[in-house]
C-alpha cells in the first residue's frame, strides 16, 4: 500500500513538472534557441533544430501518456450535461463544427490552388520570408518537415489536449471541462510565443477548436489529422528554395 501511494506521488510530481515545462520551460527554450537559429550561418541549422523539436515533443508525449494512460489521453468519455454547450445537437457544437469547416476551407483552399499556380506559390514564398529561418526550403529540410508535422500532430495533441485537459479537470484542480479547455489552450498558445503575440493568440484559438473537436468526437484522431495537415500545407504553398534570398550570406 505504501509503495502504491509512493508511486502515485511520483507520478503526480512528474505530471506537475511536465506542466511547468510546457508553460514556462518551453517558451524559455524557444527564447534561447530561436535567436541562435536566426543568427546561425550553418547550412544544416534547421535540420538540427527540427531534430530537437521532434525529440522534445516525443519525450513530452511519452511522459504524458505513461503518467496518465493511453486511453485517458486519447479518448474522452463525457457524461450527459458535463459540458452542456458542446452536447450533441447543441448550438455550441454546431457553431464549433461550422467554424472548423469554414476555417479549414479558408486555410486549405489556397494550398489546393497553389498546386496549379506558380504565381500563388511565389507570392506565398515572398510573404513567408520573415519565417525563412524556421520553414523548410531545401530538399532535405522539406523531407524533415514531414516528420516535424506528423510529430506535432500526434504529440502536441496527446500533450495539450489529451493530457492537459485531464490534468486540469482531475485532481488537484478539478476545473470544469470548459475551464480546463481554456487553460490547456492558453498553455498551447504560450508554447508558441516564438510566433509573436498575434501568432500565439491564433494558436491558442486553434488549440481551443482542436480541444472542442476532441470532446465532441471523443477521440484525438481527428484533431491529430487536422493538425498535421494544417502544418504540412507549407510544403504545397512554399516553393523549394523560397528562403534562399533571406538566408545569411
Amino acid at each position: 500500500m505504501i509503495s502504491l501511494i509512493y508511486l502515485a506521488s511520483i507520478n503526480s510530481l512528474v505530471q506537475h513538472l511536465l506542466v511547468i515545462f510546457l508553460a514556462v520551460g518551453m517558451p524559455l527554450w524557444d527564447w534561447y534557441e530561436i535567436p541562435r537559429l536566426k543568427a546561425s550561418t550553418e547550412p544544416r541549422k534547421k535540420i538540427k533544430y527540427y531534430r530537437k523539436i521532434v525529440a522534445a515533443l516525443w519525450v513530452c508525449a511519452a511522459i504524458a501518456v505513461l503518467t496518465t494512460g493511453i486511453a485517458t489521453t486519447f479518448t474522452a468519455h463525457l457524461r450527459a450535461g458535463e459540458i452542456p454547450w458542446l452536447d450533441a445537437g447543441s448550438r455550441g457544437s454546431k457553431l464549433i463544427l461550422g467554424i472548423t469547416t469554414g476555417m479549414f476551407i479558408a486555410i486549405l483552399l489556397p494550398a489546393v490552388l497553389a498546386l496549379r499556380s506558380e504565381t500563388i506559390r511565389a507570392k506565398a514564398g515572398k510573404a513567408a520570408r520573415k519565417l525563412a529561418y524556421l520553414l523548410p526550403s531545401t530538399g532535405e529540410e522539406r523531407s524533415w518537415w514531414w516528420l516535424v508535422c506528423i510529430t506535432a500532430g500526434v504529440c502536441e495533441e496527446f500533450i495539450y489536449r489529451g493530457f492537459l485537459l485531464h490534468y486540469f479537470h482531475a485532481t488537484p484542480f478539478q476545473l470544469s471541462l470548459t475551464w480546463a479547455l481554456v487553460a490547456s489552450s492558453v498553455i498551447f498558445g504560450i508554447g508558441h510565443l516564438y510566433q509573436g503575440v498575434v501568432g500565439s493568440v491564433q494558436t491558442a484559438l486553434m488549440g481551443f477548436i482542436f480541444g472542442c473537436l476532441f470532446l465532441i468526437t471523443g477521440s484525438l484522431l481527428l484533431p491529430m489529422v487536422l493538425h498535421a495537415v494544417l502544418d504540412l500545407r507549407v510544403l504545397v504553398m512554399l516553393p523549394r528554395g523560397f528562403g534562399d534570398a533571406s538566408e545569411p550570406a
